[in-house]
């Protein structure tokens, strides 16, 4: 089979990048590079690349380099790679020993451009505390706005200049916007091979507490714009609009953590103000309901549309307020 190519950023991970790697050299699947790039950290991790390059040199591509951020990296390592695939992993994360195999198995059988599965979420003492598997639909699609769980046809990603938008929030938001819809040859299965450490201390349990310190707009305008110029949002138009919804009320319920009802408002308003100007019958939404869309989680078909509810009848900012003090 076809060689993959599993690009790594890795920042301060000193206690989780042997795992990580462990994962990758156990697999079942051996045609593959590993390109690991230290991306600035301050802690022992490159000691620990080290240590793996020297003993596996032959699957490690080790880069040492001052921060650029994850989008930088990530989009730099797709032109490095020289496998006809892609694969990310995140440097706390780890795989299942069949992961590579079961993915890249599926990616040639079918010649797509892009699989995605689902993942696990295991905290600190191993106890799973989320088990995400997908159901085959076109919402499925926009359920793990990540790079990981899925693998890449590589050239697709060069010849749409498919990369990661330089952003403190959503970059991989624009990246998968951008790789799922402008192809036809995207797969769903119904796998879970990727485990998604839940890392108290991580960046994305922290830095996204605060939504004034976010680029939000920046994500938004750019992800909109994008979809534009690509001709995606016609044809696409409802579930964008689904997504862009969905977004926006995630940013108010895990972004306002300990904010004023004042500056709630502010962004609640702001918000939604971008959204009816791109989306002005976004209130009429029929994915947005307690049934759909198919195969989301309950809990998140009952949150988003009793959010709406809300903010239907004007309760919305009240309701994010509240829940910020949780």
């Amino acid at each position: 089979m076809e060689k993959v190519s599993i690009i790594i950023p890795v920042y301060n991970s000193e206690k989780y990048i042997g795992k990580c790697l462990d994962s990758i050299l156990a697999q079942t699947y051996h045609n593959y590079e590993i390109i690991i790039v230290n991306d600035g950290s301050k802690d022992k991790s490159q000691e620990i690349i080290d240590r793996y390059k020297l003993k596996y040199p032959d699957k490690i591509i080790s880069i040492e380099q001052e921060n650029k951020g994850v989008s930088v990296t990530r989009n730099e390592s797709i032109y490095r790679a020289t496998g006809k695939y892609l694969m990310f992993i995140d440097n706390d994360d780890f795989i299942d020993e069949n992961y590579v195999e079961t993915y890249i198995s599926i990616a040639e059988q079918g010649n797509y451009d892009a699989v995605i599965g689902g993942y696990r979420r295991p905290n600190e003492t191993g106890k799973i505390i989320r088990t995400l598997r997908l159901k085959e639909s076109e919402w499925a699609k926009f359920m793990i706005m990540t790079p990981w769980a899925k693998i890449f046809n590589k050239q697709y990603l060069i010849d749409n200049n498919i990369l990661f938008l330089k952003n403190n929030i959503g970059e991989d938001i624009f990246f998968n916007l951008k790789a799922m819809l402008l192809s036809k040859k995207v797969k769903v299965i119904n796998y879970i091979g990727y485990n998604w450490f839940f890392n108290t201390k991580s960046v994305s349990n922290t830095k996204q507490k605060n939504i004034q310190n976010l680029q939000v707009y920046e994500l938004l305008n750019s992800c909109y714009d994008m979809l534009k110029e690509e001709n995606l949002l016609e044809d696409n138009y409802e579930i964008l609009e689904t997504h862009f919804t969905r977004y926006i009320i995630w940013l108010l319920s895990f972004s306002t953590k300990k904010l004023s009802y004042k500056i709630i408002s502010r962004e609640y308003d702001n918000l939604f103000q971008w959204l009816e100007e791109r989306f002005p019958d976004y209130k009429k939404n029929k994915m947005i309901s307690y049934t759909k869309p198919y195969g989301e989680v309950f809990n998140i078909r009952f949150l988003v549309k009793s959010f709406m509810i809300a903010h239907k009848f004007h309760l919305g900012k009240l309701l994010t307020y509240l829940y910020s003090k949780i």
